[in-house]
């Protein structure tokens, strides 16, 4: 995918292109969910890329809100993808990794499926026979990276189960139990001029920690100012700062 250069004095101001439907509804929801109306135009041909275009005051506040969100996400490649490329008659190994690559692009596709989710990456070890030691082929194993909007993580993560089967399920000898899956939470960029939620929590909770740090250093030093001087008069008296306040 290329970034479209800007260009002034249009109607309509041409962002991103050469998406397939899923990315290019992907970007207009995002710049939807930013206050920005997007639309989207398919070029001429059944292999035409979607184009996504928005009003040029919109432009450059729509491509950061792409950046945060890093979009348009590449799409994994699967069969269609990794043996449609012509070339020279591969070796062997390139095969096997080519046929790896391919499968671990179907199974990544199959997850983005999932509803609420907005990534997948999925990582196959099928290691090959040794046939100078048959007996010692390790068994093979699969990892699973999901990334999935905050609402639907507790949903995608009771489906880890069928995750896992469905992965094995493609390769030989892989079992679910050797089939890790880790949930995260995609990045969702703030709607305009607002602070993210999470922010203020931990902004509020430092400033109450250095507040109460500066105070207790302070009572510490008057105190003992105090009690150098008078002990009694120490205890007698509270803080003059605690005196004005009152």
């Amino acid at each position: 995918m290329l970034w479209a250069p800007l260009a002034a004095g249009c109607a309509r101001e041409e962002i991103v292109h050469d998406l397939d439907e899923r990315q290019a509804a992907e970007v207009v929801v995002a710049l939807d969910d930013g206050g920005i109306a997007a639309g989207k135009s398919r070029a001429a041909g059944a292999d035409g890329g979607y184009t996504v275009e928005v009003s040029p005051p919109d432009a450059a506040r729509a491509l950061r809100i792409l950046a945060e969100r890093d979009l348009p996400r590449p799409r994994p490649a699967g069969f269609g993808e990794v043996f449609g490329k012509g070339g020279l008659v591969p070796t062997a190994t390139e095969e096997r990794a080519r046929y790896q690559q391919a499968v671990s692009g179907e199974l990544a596709r199959s997850v983005e499926a999932i509803d609420g989710v907005v990534g997948a990456r999925v990582h196959l070890a099928l290691p090959e026979p040794d046939p100078l030691h048959p007996g010692d082929r390790p068994p093979p194993r699969a990892a699973v990276l999901i990334r999935c909007r905050p609402a639907a993580c507790a949903s995608v993560r009771a489906l880890e189960p069928g995750i896992r089967a469905m992965v094995a399920g493609a390769a030989v000898r892989l079992e679910p139990d050797a089939v890790a899956v880790v949930v995260a939470e995609a990045h969702e960029a703030p709607a305009p001029g607002r602070t993210p939620r999470s922010a203020w929590p931990a902004a509020a909770a430092a400033l109450a920690a250095a507040a109460a740090l500066g105070a207790m250093a302070a009572l510490g030093t008057w105190l003992r100012a105090r009690l150098a001087r008078s002990p009694a008069a120490a205890l007698a008296r509270v803080p003059p700062q605690e005196e004005a306040g009152r």
